[in-house]
């Protein structure tokens, strides 16, 4: 059994931003970036980028991680479960005679995730398996003050402590958009890739978490990667 897979989906079907997981971004593909960060944890056993275009693929190929397989085109839409998607990958894995111990999710869009980033949440996971390991950012405003709409209006999500101290309401924290650490058997054993989990929180800095769904995304991302390259 090898110990450890990082899995990045990059589906060719992307609608929001069409092709983004290949557009270029600071002067090479986009998944480009995050195969170079998980390539230097030096971790990974595997680094498989899970495809179902042929273009996607080569791109990773270039760059010395051609996919092993591309992804059936059945689970390549926009309502598969990414927890679906990488059970798929395992068990196609040990089809071939491999399989894991800790599956990592790395997002082919997490531009500014370093390899310190993954290394040290893949630590995390593996001091204790309980949970899996999920990177999240500060939302900066406590869930007691997040609005929701509701007839057109703006409403706290609890009302009786819209005047309550910050220090004394819950915070709230938001997907990084970045990677995730997961059990690769639980993987395997998973029977709906839908299901909600409880996950452990690994703080990732809110200037790495850009999560990229959208053109103003993108956009946010290139001011932010030309204002690093000037310092």
């Amino acid at each position: 059994m090898s110990r450890r897979i990082a899995i990045i989906p990059a589906r060719g079907g992307s609608k929001r931003i069409p092709r983004k997981n290949i557009r270029p971004f600071g002067g090479q593909p986009a998944l480009t970036h995050i195969l170079k960060s998980a390539e230097a944890t030096g971790l990974f056993d595997t680094i498989h980028v899970s495809t179902d275009d042929p273009e996607i693929a080569a791109v990773a190929g270039a760059a010395g991680h051609r996919p092993d397989f591309l992804r059936e085109a059945a689970i390549a839409d926009d309502f598969t479960p990414i927890r679906t998607v990488m059970g798929w990958t395992l068990r196609e894995y040990k089809k071939r005679g491999n399989s894991f111990e800790t599956a990592a999710l790395l997002y082919a869009t997490a531009f500014f995730v370093e390899p310190d980033d993954i290394a040290g949440a893949v630590r995390e996971f593996e001091t204790r398996r309980t949970h899996p390991v999920l990177a999240v950012t500060p939302v900066g405003t406590a869930i007691e003050k997040l609005f929701v709409e509701q007839g057109g209006l703006l409403k706290t999500a609890d009302e009786a402590k819209f005047a309550s101290r910050t220090q004394d309401l819950t915070p709230a924290f938001q997907d990084a958009g970045a990677f995730g650490i997961f059990s690769a058997p639980s993987l395997l054993a998973e029977e709906d890739g839908a299901k909600p989990l409880h996950f452990r929180p690994f703080l990732l800095d809110r200037l790495k978490a850009i999560d990229i769904d959208t053109e103003d995304d993108w956009a946010f991302a290139e001011r932010l990667h030309a204002a690093r390259k000037r310092q």
